[in-house]
């Protein structure tokens, strides 16, 4: 028997994209539907051979049927919320880095300005 894998990208909310695979199992072939970006699986149902025992004729619009619009939802839902968690901590590190360098800015202009104050600050050479 040879061993077929069909693929198709399709849609399944307003930006996100899954990835269905139909791949042969024993007494059936399994439907995978799996989210583009983050390849986290959404939903997996069975589907039966044709009556000559191939590959079901079945398109990407009945496999998202057989999974279910609720949890296509709930998956965009957690799969976005997962996303924006993310780009909030990275953005809060690079925030926090930022502030770490202009605080260490302050301090060494400030300790060079206690130095000498008669003396402006364009005239001490910053290490490098």
């Amino acid at each position: 028997m040879t061993v077929s894998y069909l693929s198709f990208r399709v849609p399944y909310s307003a930006n996100r994209d899954c990835v269905i695979i139909i791949k042969p199992q024993k007494e059936a072939y399994q439907a995978v539907c799996v989210d583009a970006a983050t390849r986290r699986t959404i939903g997996s149902p069975s589907l039966q051979r044709d009556s000559g025992g191939g590959r079901p004729q079945v398109s990407a619009t009945e496999v998202i049927t057989m999974i279910g619009s609720y949890r296509l939802a709930s998956a965009a839902v957690d799969f976005e919320a997962d996303e924006l968690a993310d780009r909030s901590r990275r953005i809060s590190s690079q925030l926090r880095s930022r502030q770490r360098r202009e605080e260490t800015a302050c301090r060494s202009s400030r300790h060079i300005s206690a130095a000498d104050p008669r003396r402006s600050l364009t005239q001490y050479r910053l290490p490098k």
